[in-house]
């Protein structure tokens, strides 16, 4: 899915963050949204996602150059925070599971996608661990799990190896390159690592 952002700004107060910016963004990519700390960063990735509203301008998406364009709605959306945001005291299978029931099947149909999603991240055998019995670098990817299992057309990862070291950063690497098959994958991030694996990446310290 193309992501379009067509002339937007956004104010919080009377700090103007972003001035009419745009940008398209192609699917099946991983775009890195680069910049120093308060440049906007996260600001345009809760813009794309619905969750900040711009005081100009629009988001839209459309499933190719010659589709029509609308607003992201709930359902395209595949949202990584910063942090795993897990629940510690249940299964790593039922934090990926919980998010895939909201969609309305089944639980032994959402279980079934919530492990193809654990074993694509690598997390299968950790399934019935609890979560506050993982890493930081596990945590990670119980919410890549959960992105992945929400089977949604965008992924939008908010500074998702902030708290990481390197080697769990190449981990993260590989799975937004792996991702990036069945969506489009958006990343706000200041880390080296991700910048240079990113096949593409708009700076908004020039915006």
């Amino acid at each position: 899915m193309e992501i379009h952002v067509e002339n937007v700004s956004y104010r919080f107060g009377e700090r103007e963050v972003l001035t009419d910016f745009s940008a398209d963004i192609e699917a099946g990519r991983v775009t890195a949204l680069v910049g120093p700390s308060g440049s906007g960063k996260s600001t345009l990735l809760g813009g794309i996602a619905g969750y900040v509203k711009s005081a100009s301008g629009r988001v839209t998406v459309s499933s190719g150059p010659r589709s029509p364009r609308e607003a992201p709605r709930p359902e395209h959306i595949g949202w990584v925070p910063q942090g795993a945001n897990a629940l510690s005291g249940r299964t790593v299978l039922d934090n990926v599971a919980i998010g895939v029931l909201s969609r309305g099947i089944t639980l032994r149909e959402a279980t079934e996608i919530a492990r193809a999603a654990l074993d694509k991240v690598s997390l299968g055998d950790r399934a019935a661990s609890l979560a506050r019995e993982l890493s930081g670098g596990e945590l990670q990817r119980i919410a890549f799990a959960r992105a992945l299992a929400s089977g949604r057309p965008i992924i939008l990862a908010d500074e998702p190896t902030s708290s990481l070291d390197a080697a769990n950063t190449e981990n993260i690497v590989e799975l937004l390159y792996a991702l990036r098959s069945t969506a489009t994958v958006v990343v706000a991030t200041h880390d080296p690592a991700l910048i240079a694996a990113a096949e593409r990446c708009i700076n908004l310290r020039e915006a």
